[in-house]
């Protein structure tokens, strides 16, 4: 989809990209660890560090680098880059 709008939308002069966020860091993601532990009978830790086996980059994504693509891709400093999937998930290389 964001491919074939990028083409339809270009000669408007409009870009269209994709964020993909991996794990985000924050009280969601707590939320979801918690609720994985007490399911699994496994503490948080325990599945921290699960989480943390299937991505090269050993932390949560920070909200505020996703922030800052969206800003630098809105900006004009973006401007020749459409149609893309720009991954921000600290290299995630499998599903949980």
């Amino acid at each position: 989809m964001t491919k074939t709008l990028s083409i339809e939308l270009g000669k408007f002069g409009i870009r269209v990209n994709a964020i993909l966020p991996g794990a985000v860091a924050g009280d969601r993601m707590e939320r979801v660890l918690a609720a994985r532990a007490q399911a699994g009978d496994r503490t948080v830790d325990e599945e921290r560090t699960a989480a943390m086996t299937i991505q090269s980059l050993q932390r949560f994504v920070d909200p505020r680098d996703i922030a800052a693509l969206a800003v630098f891709i809105a900006s004009d400093a973006g401007k020749s880059i459409s149609g893309q999937l720009l991954p921000i998930d600290n290299d995630m290389h499998r599903a949980s």
